[in-house]
């Protein structure tokens, strides 16, 4: 049955792999059968494909370059060791094997990713130094993933594929970090039934059930439905999730595919912002994080959000040849969210020793903010590509040619109440919920416990009533349109060596309209003809060892400061990041593991630097470097045994600024210098264990650091000594063990146990500084599944 493609990411480099093993081929459609996915890493014809014990599992392992679809084009075929980037790739079945159940799940377990952020449901995923900013879905750049996004579950994808370093050439505008793409789940080419029932700590409850079936010879359907309810390890805190999903694909005469799906997401959890922590003191000390219960919840317990995610996609592929194919794809999706939360001020703690005076110390009690925000967004990203090959040098060449159109149309209403209530971190106690609405003025609210009588003004009064606070309020309309052409030349004009070339043409332009509280066109902002390069070169010293380098660039549009013009009167310019990445791959145990290492150094310019002294320009002339280790390995050692991981050292600095004080300093403290991310499965294939299954992984950090460290200011009442309060918090390195166990009893049935964080570790998984955004880790939890799939 000749349905499905698999579409795939890429980002910059435009490799991706599933497995070592495979091997790439472009464009043309074959079955989509596990036998259809796995290819040995030697030419092989057109329609010829080589299966292994491996395709039970009915996973596509495939290894993608650029915009092509895990398909062979002729006899080209790219081996996993021929990527001239670093890729990670968590499977469908690492996804089940640690209960990956979102994507801050999955990349918390990726090497070389951090994961941070201040909200809890709103994580940044850093890597190489910077926030990751693009994402993809079946290969489709898209900006659905930006607020008010919510971070996805995994239940509809078979993959995640992370590629690290700048992503501009199939994704546009971005940070140097890389990309994040993630594979839709299609039809199977046989009826399959699936499903999972799971129960854990915190009354962590999961269903799902997938089911794909044919639909006569030429068509085939899958959906899917999934559940989950959960308290978690902080108090009041609540988690509730909805998610269904459906594709249908089919094929219209012998050349051309045509696929639909949607989805729909409803989620429900708790929001927070984390904790704050101690205050450095005059003397110039840094601050530190605090010591409280790992419960501990300085929201209320009114605390809530919830989004609604529709989503929807429609594809068609038409083989021009068996070397060329024609691709076309549309998303669209839309997404309601309400977040109506309370959480604290951005005050450190402060005691009698680390306060200014004794009097000032607030010894652990600080303000409330009420918030409320209403947002709406619609998205659509289109793309249109052409890939194939061609002979030349009495070789196979490859080329992708393509253009895409990326969208964002995003109405936010707020309001915020500052101060309205007060609250112990040693001894908290819910507030009361506040009368909060984003799209009117409301009257001067008694900040509770005060019980002060306030005007009913919803206008500022002089002197301010004491003890009232008024709330602020407004909306803004923010539209995000970008549009590219891209394409990209893979070449091999000798045997052995292989140089990869291309380049983008990228069209920006933002506008933010002030529609609350009084209506107020914004100047839109825009780049016009930004070209991204992409360069590349492999060398296969032996059949199984190559050394590759490469070279890519991003830009991240900016904003112009307000009330501030460029020095020069020029409009504003975006970033610059600019890598060289150096490194190896080693292929071994007949291609079934593959190890890599690789070296790099990015740096970023153009970032925009305010003078205190001129108080109506900006300066664009700060410089950043982060330079870097990663080492990984992925594949089998053994039959069974499979193992994802490696380490990666990250080095991040200042270089250029016009406050001398932080050259030198790190970039992004928060992300460690060393850091060991491993998991490991072993399945018994024969004798009387056959069926079970064992593994774990291991997480370490160096110590991390957040916040900005105290440095030489005025003389003033609150700096006697001419210092400023650091507000910088430490983490010190930590190691978090993961455990499993599984047993196989039939091909329908099998059950596993999974235990996080066995050693019951006490770490803060995510640091912020002083101020708030500092969150525990989970404590020791355990989490049963019982699997059944018919037939």
């Amino acid at each position: 049955m000749t349905v499905r493609f698999s579409t795939m990411l890429l980002a910059t480099t435009a490799v991706v792999a599933m497995a070592p093993t495979c091997a790439f081929a472009m464009g043309k459609d074959e079955p989509v059968g596990a036998a259809a996915h796995a290819v040995d890493a030697e030419p092989v014809a057109t329609d010829e494909v080589r299966t292994d014990e491996r395709d039970e599992r009915n996973q596509s392992e495939i290894v993608v370059v650029g915009k092509s679809y895990g398909r062979e084009v002729g006899k080209t075929v790219t081996p996993l060791k021929d990527v001239a980037n670093t890729v990670t790739v968590i499977e469908r079945e690492q996804i089940e094997a640690q209960n990956l159940f979102t994507l801050e799940d999955a990349l918390t377990a990726t090497n070389g990713i951090t994961v941070n952020g201040i909200g809890s449901e709103d994580p940044s995923y850093f890597s190489r130094g910077f926030a990751i900013s693009n994402y993809l879905v079946d290969g489709v750049p898209t900006l659905s993933f930006n607020f008010p996004g919510v971070v996805p579950d995994l239940f509809a994808y078979d993959r995640i594929e992370v590629l690290r370093g700048p992503a501009g050439l199939f994704s546009g505008s971005g940070n140097p970090s890389g990309s994040i793409n993630l594979v839709r789940k299609r039809p199977l080419d046989a009826f399959k039934l699936q499903g999972s029932a799971g129960y854990g700590s915190y009354d962590n409850l999961r269903l799902e059930l997938d089911m794909s079936a044919p639909l006569g010879d030429r068509a085939g359907a899958r959906m899917g439905m999934m559940a989950q309810d959960q308290d978690q390890f902080f108090d009041y805190a609540h988690r509730n999730r909805v998610n269904a999903f459906a594709v249908g694909s089919v094929e219209i005469g012998d050349r051309t595919t045509v696929t639909v799906g949607g989805s729909y997401d409803r989620f429900r959890p708790s929001i927070q912002s984390g904790l704050p922590g101690y205050a450095g003191d005059s003397a110039g000390n840094d601050g530190r994080l605090l010591d409280v219960r790992r419960s501990t919840y300085l929201g209320a317990d009114w605390n809530r959000f919830e989004s609604k995610t529709w989503t929807g996609f429609a594809e068609i592929a038409h083989r021009i040849s068996d070397r060329w194919t024609l691709r076309a794809t549309g998303l669209f999706t839309d997404v309601d969210r309400i977040d109506i939360y309370s959480y604290v001020g951005n005050a450190a703690i402060t005691t009698a020793a680390n306060a200014v005076t004794p009097a000032l110390a607030n010894n652990g009690t600080t303000t409330q903010i009420a918030y409320r925000g209403d947002s709406f967004s619609k998205t659509r990203s289109f793309d249109v590509n052409g890939v194939g090959s061609f002979p030349l040098f009495g070789r196979d060449q490859t080329l992708i040619l393509g253009a895409d159109y990326q969208a964002q149309d995003y109405d936010s209403y707020y309001t915020r109440l500052s101060g309205y209530a007060r609250i112990n971190v040693f001894n908290p106690v819910s507030p009361t919920e506040p009368p909060l609405t984003p799209y009117a003025a409301s009257p001067y609210y008694p900040v509770q416990g005060t019980n002060a009588i306030c005007p009913n003004r919803t206008t500022p009064v002089t002197p301010a009533p004491a003890n009232c606070v008024l709330q602020s309020y407004g909306g803004t309309n923010t539209v995000i349109e970008q549009y590219g052409m891209y394409g990209q030349l893979r070449l091999q004009p000798v045997a052995g060596l292989t140089l990869v070339g291309g380049g983008r043409l990228t069209w920006w332009e933002q506008t933010i309209d002030t529609l609350l509280p009084t209506p107020a066109r914004g100047q839109p902002q825009n780049i016009d003809n930004r070209f991204t390069p992409y360069a590349g070169v492999v060398w296969d010293v032996t059949p199984n060892l190559n050394i590759y380098g490469s070279y890519a660039d991003s830009f991240t549009p900016q904003a112009a400061p307000a009330n501030r013009v460029r020095e020069d009167g020029g409009k504003v310019q975006p970033l610059i990041g600019s890598q060289y990445e150096v490194g190896s791959k080693f292929a071994l145990m007949n291609d079934r593991l593959l190890l890599s290492a690789a070296v790099y150094q990015i740096e970023q310019t153009g970032r925009i630097f305010n003078p205190p002294e001129l108080t109506t320009v900006y300066l664009q002339v700060g410089k950043v470097r982060a330079r870097g280790i990663e080492a990984e390995a992925t594949g089998e050692i053994l039959p069974g045994w499979r193992v994802n991981g490696g380490y990666t050292f990250t080095r991040t600095k200042y270089l250029e600024d016009t406050q001398p004080q932080y050259e030198g300093l790190s970039l992004t403290p928060i992300i460690p210098k060393h850091m060991i991310k491993a998991f490991t499965n072993y399945t018994v294939r024969n004798g009387a264990l056959q069926g079970a299954s064992v593994g774990g992984s291991v997480t370490w950090f160096s110590e991390t650091s957040g916040g900005t460290p105290s440095i030489i200011v005025p003389v003033t009442s609150a700096t006697p000594n001419g210092r400023s309060i650091s507000s910088v918090v430490r983490q010190p390195a930590y190691a978090v063990v993961d455990l499993r166990a599984g047993y196989k009893v039939s091909e329908q049935l099998s059950l596993s146990v999974n235990v996080a964080n066995v050693l019951d570790r006490n770490y803060y998984a995510r640091i912020s500084s002083t101020g708030r955004g500092n969150y525990y880790g989970t404590p020791r939890t355990v989490f049963a599944t019982l699997r059944f799939a018919y037939p």
